[in-house]
C-alpha cells in the first residue's frame, strides 16, 4: 500500500509502478474526480466488479483521455493480469480494446489501420477467454464493430453480437445497459435501408427523438410528463419470492410491498412520487400476482416528496389503511414544498398539495413493535443522513430492513439545506446491529451499492472522510480544494466491494460537510479564489468572449469544441451557455452545448440522478424510458 500526505491527512495513492505515470504534474490534463479515484484504487489489482471497470472506461471516454487510459489498462493487465480469473481479465481487455478503437482517429494515418487491427485482436482475446458468453465482452464487440468503417468488414459480426444481446435481455448487467445495443442496431438497420427495424430499435433505446452525443447506458430517465425515475423500464423484483416485492421505474423512488405471514394483509413501504405512479406500480404488481390481499398498513421511511407524493391513492382505494411515520415529519414536508425552476424531477403535473396533505395516522417518536397478519414489525426512529425524520422498518422474521434514504449519497436534496453527517453513522449502526440479510433502500441503485457487506465497509471510510473534510475546512480549504486532493482512505484498496459505495458519496460528503461549516462566503487555501464575493453570471462570461477577447460566434464555437476535445466538459458547457446568451442560438453552439451536457450526463449516469436530470433539463431534451418491445409500436 502506498500513501502520501494530501492536504492535511494521509491518503492512499496509486500502487508502485503506476504513480509516476499518473501523478506527475500536468496542467493541461482536465480534472475528473472519479477518474483520479479509479486510477488510485484500481492500480492495486483487487477489483473484480465489471461495473467499476466499465465506469472507469466510461470516464476516460467522456474526458477524451484515452491516451491516459490505454497505458493504465496495459500496465494493469501486465502487472495483475496473471492473478485475475478469465472473466475478470476479459472485461479489462475488452475495455482496453474500446479505448484503443476510440483513440484511433488520433493515431497518425500511416499507423492507423495496424492500430485498429491490433485492437480487434485484443477484443477477440477477450471473447476467447469467455467462450463468447460474456455479455459485457459481446457488448464491447458490438459497440466497436458497429462503428468502424465498412472496409474492415465487421458489420456481420456487429449484427451477430448485438442481436445476441438484444435476444437475451435477462443478461443486461444493470438496467439500461442495453440502450447502446439498441442504438447501434438502429444505426445499422437505418444504414442498410431497413427503416421499420431501425425505428423499432430507436424506440427500444429511448433515443427515438434525441440521440445523445455520448454513451448513455444507465438507469435514469427524465421526461416532462413523468418526471425522473431510476429505472428505464418497469421492473418487479421479488426480493423474497411471494413475500417481499420491489417495484422500480414508477416515479423517482422505489415502492415496496410485503405480504404478511398469514397472507391476509399487504403492507406497503413508502407511497411513491405521484398518486398515478403509485397506482401504476400497484396495478403492475397485481398483474403478476392478482390474488394479493388489500393494503392494510403503510410505513413511511421519511417525508420527502418522492416517498409520500402518492399517498392519496392508498387513502382513496384503501381508506382503512393505517399510515405510520415519524412524529417530526412536518419540517421535512415544509422544506419539500417549494417550486423549483427545474420540472423534470417531479413531472409537469406534480401537485404540491399531494405532499402538503400528508400526515401519519400513527406518529412514531420512539421505537415501536407491532404485529400485522402474524408478522412482527419493528419501527426504529433515527436521524438519517438525509433527513431528521427517518424511520427504519425492520421485519426480523424476514431478515429484511427498509432504510429509506439514510445513506443517500447527496445527504439531502442538493437544492435544500439538509443532511446530517453524524446521524448517518448512528443510523448505519442501527441497521448493522440488526444483522439483516436484505437492506432495501429507497432507490434501487442504493440497494445495489449499500448492501450488508458494503455498508459495513463504507461506514469506516465515511467516518474517515467526514473527519478529514472538517479538518481541512477548519484550516481554510474550500470544498473544491478538498475534492481536488483526491482523498482516498488507506485500506480501501483491500475492500473492492466498497469502491463504488465510497465514490458515489465522496464528493457529495465533502460538499455537504463543507456547506454545514461555512457562511455565505467560502475561503480557499490560496486566498486567491474565495467563493461568494462576486455575482458573475453567464452574461458576464458572454461579454468576456466578445467584448474583451474579441471572439466571434464561430471563434467561440471553435474554442468550446477544443474544450470538449480536451475533456473540459464543465468549462465547455458553461461557455456554450454564455455564448448562446451573447451571440444568440446557432446550430453550432446548440450542438456543442448538447455534447458537453451529454458527456457530463454520461460521466455520472450511474451515480448522480440530480446532476443527470439537471443537465438533461439544461439542454431541453428528455431522456426517455426504454419501452418493452412487446408494447412498442
Amino acid at each position: 500500500m502506498a500513501t502520501e500526505h494530501r492536504g492535511l491527512v494521509e491518503s492512499l495513492v496509486p500502487a508502485e509502478g503506476f504513480a509516476d505515470h499518473l501523478t506527475s504534474p500536468n496542467p493541461d490534463r482536465s480534472f475528473h474526480a472519479p477518474l483520479h479515484f479509479f486510477e488510485t484504487v484500481m492500480s492495486y489489482g483487487r477489483n473484480t466488479d465489471p461495473r467499476a471497470t466499465l465506469l472507469m472506461l466510461n470516464g476516460y471516454l467522456n474526458a477524451n483521455q484515452q491516451a491516459v487510459g490505454i497505458p493504465f489498462f496495459e500496465r494493469l493487465l501486465s502487472t495483475h493480469g496473471a492473478n485475475m480469473t478469465d472473466d475478470v481479465r476479459a472485461v479489462y481487455i475488452a475495455a482496453l480494446a474500446i479505448l484503443r478503437a476510440t483513440h484511433a482517429e488520433r493515431v497518425p494515418l500511416h499507423r492507423r489501420i495496424p492500430w485498429v487491427l491490433k485492437s480487434f485482436r485484443i477484443l477477440e482475446e477477450a471473447r476467447h477467454l469467455t467462450a463468447g458468453e460474456d455479455p459485457v465482452v459481446r457488448w464491447a464487440a458490438g459497440q466497436i464493430y458497429a462503428q468502424v468503417p465498412f472496409f474492415f468488414g465487421k458489420k456481420k459480426q456487429a449484427y451477430e453480437d448485438l442481436n445476441w444481446l438484444a435476444e437475451r435481455p435477462e443478461t443486461e448487467p444493470v438496467f439500461g445497459f442495453y440502450r447502446e445495443v439498441y442504438r447501434q442496431l438502429a444505426r445499422l438497420h437505418e444504414n442498410d435501408g431497413r427503416k421499420d427495424l431501425a425505428n423499432d430499435f430507436w424506440r427500444r433505446s429511448g433515443f427515438d427523438s434525441y440521440q445523445p452525443n455520448a454513451m448513455l447506458m444507465g438507469w435514469f430517465t427524465a421526461t416532462v410528463d413523468a418526471g425522473a425515475t431510476m429505472a428505464p423500464e418497469p421492473v418487479l423484483d421479488e426480493i423474497i419470492p411471494g413475500r417481499v416485492f420491489a417495484l422500480y421505474g414508477f416515479g423517482y423512488s422505489d415502492i415496496y410491498f410485503v405480504v404478511s405471514d398469514d397472507g391476509r394483509e399487504l403492507l406497503a413501504v413508502d407511497a411513491g412520487t405521484q398518486p398515478h405512479s403509485l397506482q401504476a406500480a400497484h396495478d403492475y404488481l397485481l398483474s403478476h400476482h392478482p390474488d394479493l390481499p388489500p393494503v392494510s398498513k403503510v410505513f413511511i421511511t421519511h417525508s420527502h416528496w418522492d416517498h409520500i407524493g402518492g399517498h392519496s391513492y392508498i387513502r382513496k382505494v384503501f381508506p382503512e389503511a393505517v399510515f405510520y411515520g415519524r412524529d417530526n415529519y412536518q419540517a421535512v414536508v415544509d422544506r419539500v414544498d417549494r417550486h423549483h425552476s427545474y420540472s423534470l424531477f417531479r413531472g409537469q403535473d406534480f401537485d404540491h398539495r399531494w405532499v402538503a396533505a400528508y400526515a401519519p395516522d400513527v406518529p412514531v417518536g420512539d421505537r415501536l413493535e407491532l404485529t400485522a397478519g402474524g408478522t412482527t414489525i419493528e419501527l426504529v426512529p433515527v436521524t438519517g443522513g438525509e433527513t431528521e425524520d427517518a424511520l427504519l422498518v425492520h421485519f426480523p422474521g424476514l431478515a429484511t430492513i427498509f432504510v429509506g434514504d439514510i445513506v443517500m449519497p447527496w445527504y439531502g436534496e442538493p437544492w435544500v439545506n439538509e443532511g446530517f453527517m453524524d446521524g448517518a453513522v448512528d443510523s448505519i449502526d442501527a441497521v448493522l446491529t440488526r444483522q439483516p440479510k436484505h437492506i432495501l433502500h429507497g432507490h434501487h441503485p442504493l440497494t445495489a451499492l449499500y448492501g450488508p457487506e458494503q455498508l459495513a465497509a463504507f461506514r469506516e471510510h465515511y467516518v474517515w472522510l467526514v473527519d478529514a473534510v472538517r479538518k481541512h475546512i477548519n484550516h481554510g480549504y474550500s470544498a473544491k480544494d478538498i475534492i481536488r486532493l483526491n482523498l482516498v482512505p488507506p485500506g480501501l484498496q483491500d475492500q473492492p466491494e466498497a469502491y463504488l459505495s465510497f465514490l458515489a458519496a465522496r464528493d457529495n460528503v465533502i460538499a455537504r460537510t463543507a456547506d454545514h461549516m461555512v457562511g455565505i462566503w467560502q475561503e480557499d487555501r490560496t486566498g486567491q479564489d474565495p467563493q461568494g464575493l462576486d455575482a458573475l453570471v453567464s452574461a458576464d462570461f458572454g461579454r468576456l468572449l466578445e467584448h474583451y477577447l474579441g471572439l466571434s460566434a464561430d471563434q467561440a464555437a471553435r474554442a468550446i469544441r477544443k474544450m470538449i476535445r480536451d475533456g473540459d466538459n464543465e468549462l465547455a458547457l458553461k461557455f456554450a451557455i454564455a455564448a448562446e446568451q451573447r451571440f444568440g442560438r446557432s446550430v453550432a453552439l446548440t450542438a456543442l452545448k448538447r455534447e458537453a451536457a451529454d458527456r457530463l450526463r454520461s460521466a455520472i449516469q450511474f451515480f448522480d440522478p440530480f446532476r443527470f436530470v439537471t443537465y438533461t433539463e439544461m439542454i431541453g431534451q428528455e431522456h426517455k424510458p426504454m419501452p418493452d418491445p412487446s408494447t412498442a409500436n
